[in-house]
């Protein structure tokens, strides 16, 4: 019976080393208080986690900029991209951008909800985007270097085409 009540001893020491890594697991969910911050990963690009292992991240390959929302896992502490996701150029995210519209729409018409964004909370915003947000909300007739302007004349264009 000794020999039972050393093990018992042992296994609260093992509970009190258990301990510790949910101090840990407390100390990544605190980082996440603000969401809408980026971080910063091991090559220097900005990111935002989606969930837990999800992240969207802004990063440049051969020159280009890349916006990766990707599928991370867990190796020898680390964090490392996996398999699943998606990199989109600039030119593929500002399409699907102007894509969520129509998204949201057939969303809410499933009886599903989407929080909209505050673009004016944004921290670090560059003028560039502020400007391309006005022009979508009321696009200008009278400004021909709208964004919102050169897509339609680009789109109607092509439509007078065909």
């Amino acid at each position: 019976m000794a020999f039972r009540s050393r093990k018992r001893t042992s296994t609260g020491e093992f509970v009190n080393d258990g301990d510790q890594p949910k101090r840990m697991k407390t100390e990544t969910t605190n980082n996440n208080a603000a969401p809408d911050s980026p971080r910063i990963d091991s090559n220097g690009d900005p990111y935002w986690e989606i969930s837990r292992m999800r992240r969207v991240t802004i990063s440049t390959f051969r020159g280009k900029t890349m916006v990766n929302i990707r599928e991370y896992y867990e190796k020898d502490g680390q964090e490392l991209p996996g398999k699943k996701g998606i990199s989109m150029p600039m030119d593929q995210y500002a399409a699907f951008v102007n894509l969520l519209p129509g998204i949201e729409a057939v969303l809410r018409e499933n009886g599903q909800s989407v929080p909209r964004p505050n673009y004016d909370d944004t921290i670090g915003q560059s003028d560039g985007c502020d400007d391309e947000d006005q022009g979508e909300a009321g696009s200008d007739p009278e400004n021909p270097t709208s964004p919102k302007n050169d897509e339609a004349a680009t789109s109607n264009g092509e439509e007078e085409e065909e």
